[in-house]
């Protein structure tokens, strides 16, 4: 019995390329997990463990990236319809949307300078074990801190 159990298990969970990342995704989503409970699953130092985080953190970006250009799409279609029906006090007859300039400005100054918020919340410290713990109740309360995660955590958790 044992051995088709060890077998299902390394069809699933020990053959990288059958991994379901996702599963992974919602495990690092935990403010008390982070990536610290991959590392202790799987090994410290291994050259597998590497190659999960790598995977893990892929498939977290490409989440994140998705959410983010959604929202930032959803935010422009916003200010087209709102900026269209009411008129600008401060239109300067060049078409320039301010609020909008402003954003990619500030977008622009934060590059360099400041992490994106995957980078933030990931080097942030875990949150400690209580029992009545709310995972969906801390994104929502931190969901200012981490608009664009928190939307990715409430898909995938």
């Amino acid at each position: 019995m044992a051995k088709p159990m060890k077998e299902k298990y390394n069809k699933y969970w020990d053959n990288i390329e059958n991994m379901n990342f996702k599963l992974h995704v919602a495990v690092v989503l935990d403010p008390r997990n982070k990536m610290c409970y991959l590392e202790l699953i799987y090994g410290n130092n291994s050259t597998k463990t590497k190659t999960i985080l790598e995977h893990v953190n892929k498939t977290l970006e490409d989440l994140f990236q998705h959410f983010k250009n959604k929202t930032e799409r959803e935010r422009r279609e916003k200010t087209r319809s709102s900026s269209s029906s009411t008129p600008s006090y401060f239109d300067f007859g060049h078409g320039v949307d301010m609020e909008d300039n402003f954003e990619r400005f500030m977008e622009q100054c934060r590059h360099g300078v400041n992490k994106i918020e995957l980078e933030i919340y990931l080097s942030d410290g875990m949150e400690k074990w209580v029992e009545d713990f709310q995972i969906l109740g801390w994104w929502k309360s931190n969901s200012t801190k981490f608009p664009v995660l928190s939307e990715v955590a409430k898909l995938v958790l």
